[in-house]
């Protein structure tokens, strides 16, 4: 190409503008939006984060805009609505597009007026794109990128498209006829989307999770047979969709034929309190040890003690915790859940369990278990290998971008 086409596709990059709506500004763990913005903004664009919760404590983040959060309690609820009423008047035009928009596909008064108060912080921004970071952050705001002259980009997770359309039929039906481009993380999800009603037509790119290859450094390398008293290890919310139940049943198992181990969970969520029950019913007291919530570079830190890396999810997006256990070389055993199954490769970089069968479980952590140092080792450097070679920020880095040119 010649230099002056590269000079005008670098000025065309600066020109682009991005609006990124999330429920809460994301917290110093959730590196996929953090990585995001980060990547696109030193690639030349301009990243603005709509968002009605949350603070970003590392600064990192230039341009956040901070939006009526429906989660606060009705009496800290009536400035942030003073705020986006004066915005909406503010930004007439704009808002006066949005409002017939929406009665024309049916909205009712109550429902419009929604609409406009969870959008009042976006209304007045020139946006090039408007990318709702899940789908269901775009309910209600259905047609606020073409209020605001923008195209719409939408990405699918797992609890937006695995979930969220079983207790809620034709929640998306409105988005899938605004939406420009589909953002999605596994092969499975963006399925799960063209059977909730996507159109096959919008242009759909898979951009994965990723992780940065420095986070081996400083974590000894794994090789060798399985120690006699293995540490396995989980991250994750404590959540019914994460498998806790099945794995310690699994575990139990185990230890009723006589395996002595230790299990460590890192999380924190509302089921806590059945996880603590049933590590007391099923005999696991002294061998579960529930951490609570902990920071990255200590999660990091743990999952580099561990042996063994269990994610036995009901419902996985993908999970960046698998991605980082394999970086650091730690065996993992999946469950075939959604992206969990793209994520790790069957008997090259881990094993996949059908879900939702504690039993089958069992019998791949003992197969694990009696592998021999070769056979672990050689698994150990492909999962690594594999995840620095695909998953890595530079190549999310091409990808996001290719993502906003097509």
């Amino acid at each position: 190409m010649p230099p002056d086409d590269n000079r005008e596709s670098d000025r065309a990059v600066t020109r682009t503008r991005i609006g990124l709506v999330l429920s809460m500004v994301p917290a110093y763990s959730e590196t996929f939006f953090r990585n995001k913005i980060s990547i696109l903004e030193e690639s030349g664009y301009e990243v603005t984060l709509f968002a009605n919760g949350g603070r970003d404590d590392s600064g990192r983040i230039r341009r956040i805009v901070m939006g009526y959060d429906t989660e606060l309690p009705r009496v800290k609820k009536w400035l942030p609505l003073l705020v986006a009423l004066a915005r909406l008047v503010a930004n007439a035009p704009a808002a006066m597009r949005l409002y017939g928009m929406n009665r024309r596909d049916g909205f009712s008064k109550g429902r419009n007026m929604a609409s406009l108060i969870v959008s009042a912080h976006i209304l007045g921004h020139r946006l090039d794109w408007l990318h709702f970071g899940f789908a269901s952050n775009a309910l209600l705001m259905e047609n606020l990128a073409r209020a605001v002259g923008a195209r719409m980009a939408v990405s699918v997770r797992g609890f937006d498209i695995g979930i969220m359309p079983l207790k809620n039929p034709g929640c998306y039906r409105l988005l899938w006829q605004r939406i420009d481009r589909l953002h999605y993380i596994s092969d499975d999800l963006h399925r799960l989307a063209l059977a909730d009603g996507l159109p096959p037509d919008v242009p759909a790119v898979k951009i994965e999770p990723a992780v940065d290859p420095s986070l081996k450094q400083g974590i000894p390398r794994s090789k060798g047979p399985m120690p006699a008293k293995p540490v396995f290890l989980t991250v994750g919310r404590l959540h019914w969709k994460k498998g806790y139940p099945l794995m310690l049943h699994a575990l139990s198992k185990l230890k009723a034929e006589g395996l002595d181990f230790t299990y460590r969970i890192v999380g924190e969520g509302e089921d806590r309190e059945q996880i603590v029950y049933l590590t007391h019913a099923l005999g696991l007291t002294g061998h579960v040890e529930l951490l609570g919530r902990k920071s990255h570079p200590e999660t990091i830190r743990l999952m580099g003690e561990c042996d063994l890396y269990l994610q036995y999810s009901v419902q996985e997006g993908f999970c960046n915790s698998v991605l980082e256990a394999q970086l650091l070389g730690k065996p993992c055993i999946v469950s075939d859940a959604e992206g969990l199954s793209e994520n790790v490769l069957h008997g090259r970089t881990g094993w996949v369990v059908p879900r939702n069968e504690s039993t089958l479980l069992k019998a791949a952590i003992e197969a694990v278990l009696s592998m021999t140092a070769e056979q672990l080792d050689r698994v150990r450097e492909a999962a690594s290998s594999r995840v620095v070679e695909e998953f890595s920020l530079q190549v999310q880095q091409r990808k996001f971008i290719g993502f906003y040119r097509l």
